[in-house]
């Protein structure tokens, strides 16, 4: 008796799990690229950064809610057509962590020379113009890394596509 009510029990629960919920994270925003089979899906909740077409700011909104039947993306202050975007911009760690190594690297390049100047009690060796060449040019390019590879940006047009999809069952 004790197993017969635990199987009913499980049972009922399943279907109410498989059957019944209609849960918002089967709608997203997917993104198709020509050629590819992967796409990238965008949930609701998730933050996006984009541009409109004919605009250069870039505005930053959080997903909440996808419109299928009239094709609308629902941010908090707007409603937006998938067609009315003309990109989107994800920001890069990397970036950031690969420049601060960089910048690292010249810091570390000065600071060898400089003690070693000072410790290895040889009057002829100093600090000289080369190394200094090497930290600028370090810092001005790990400067550069974390600035030119911030963004990873996505521009809609031929060879990739914004769609609305609704996956629920």
């Amino acid at each position: 008796m004790k197993n017969q009510l635990m199987r009913y029990f499980l049972l009922f629960s399943l279907f109410f799990t498989l059957f019944l919920t209609d849960s918002s994270a089967q709608k997203v925003i997917q993104i198709e690229h020509y050629g590819r089979a992967k796409t990238d899906k965008i949930f609701i909740g998730e933050g996006i950064e984009y541009r409109l077409k004919g605009s250069k700011t870039w505005r930053y909104a959080v997903v909440e809610g996808i419109n299928i039947e009239q094709n609308l993306i629902i941010l908090a202050d707007r409603y937006l057509e998938p067609d009315k975007i003309d990109a989107f911009r994800y920001y890069r760690s990397y970036s950031q962590k690969l420049g601060i190594q960089v910048m690292t690297f010249g810091v570390a390049w000065s600071g060898f020379a400089l003690i070693g100047t000072a410790v290895d009690g040889d009057p002829e060796t100093s600090y000289r113009l080369s190394d200094g060449i090497v930290t600028a040019s370090a810092l001005a390019t790990g400067f550069g890394i974390t600035q030119l590879l911030k963004y990873k940006k996505i521009k809609f047009g031929k060879r990739k596509r914004l769609r609305l999809v609704d996956i629920t069952f």
